[in-house]
């Protein structure tokens, strides 16, 4: 069973080498340091010891729209992937929105990383738009989104 639980300062080293394990171009420590600080940002982290994995989110208004929590980064320590540490992340994540109201989850994803695709797919995660030239090398994502007023296969 994953423990997740909300990210703490001492814990941005542990952060910090996730996400340095997980992407060729990572976030600083001064980034992440930046969402921990912030009131708006949700930053959940996964406990073994050591850490096993994380995910950072914020609540965003659109007017017009139903606030949604907006996934910006989830990375899973290389010896604990495919082990439910993500889908577990997730789940907390999406509690937490139920039990604020938020109807919906939203985030970002590299059009060509079909296996975090096919893993936010299994959540209940849809396609809802192509977005070209997002990332900083001029790659296209897509965004999906999940409702959370209907039942998902979060539950599975």
């Amino acid at each position: 069973m994953v423990i997740v639980r909300h990210a703490r300062g001492a814990d941005l080293p542990a952060l910090a080498l996730i996400e340095a394990q997980s992407f060729p171009d990572p976030w600083p420590e001064e980034a992440l340091a930046g969402y921990l600080a912030d009131p708006g940002a949700i930053v959940l982290i996964a406990e073994g010891p050591p850490a096993l994995g994380f995910l950072i989110a914020r609540l965003e208004r659109t007017i017009g729209r139903s606030p949604a929590l907006h996934i910006h980064d989830l990375a899973v320590d290389p010896a604990h992937r495919r082990k439910g540490v993500g889908r577990a992340l997730v789940r907390e994540l999406c509690r937490w929105g139920l039990r604020t109201r938020v109807s919906r989850v939203i985030l970002e994803v590299r059009a060509r990383n079909e296996v975090a695709q096919r893993f936010y797919q299994s959540l209940g995660f849809k396609v809802t738009a192509a977005v070209p030239g997002y990332y900083e090398d001029g790659e296209g994502a897509l965004r999906m989104e999940l409702d959370l007023s209907p039942p998902s296969s979060l539950d599975s």
